[in-house]
């Protein structure tokens, strides 16, 4: 959920893509969520690489100064499709799920 973008006319940035939380791949608190964050990772890269239109809402910054990013690519919401696929949950702000819990 936390990616590198550019963008015409914003240039290049980190962003912290908003609407879902994916395990933890820097710093993983258990092998499930390493492998399970390379399994999003992986995803997130295929469906970046096969669309056809790619779409950034740029927000504001969170606290580690990460623009905040809805993406949608070809007209869908990226969380929407990652959660659909069992590879993030929603997530809207507050406490994050515990990965290694989750993923038993």
């Amino acid at each position: 959920d936390t990616v590198d973008l550019s963008c015409t006319g914003a240039g290049h940035f980190r962003a912290r893509l908003t609407g879902f939380d994916t395990p933890e791949s820097y710093e993983p608190g258990c092998r499930a969520e390493a492998e399970a964050a390379r399994a999003a990772t992986t995803r997130l890269r295929g469906l970046v690489a096969t669309a056809m239109t790619i779409d950034a809402d740029l927000g504001g910054t969170d606290r580690y100064n990460r623009r905040l990013v809805a993406l949608r690519l070809d007209g869908r919401n990226v969380g929407t499709t990652l959660i659909s696929e069992g590879l993030a949950v929603a997530y809207h702000g507050g406490r994050r799920i515990n990965w290694c819990s989750r993923l038993g």
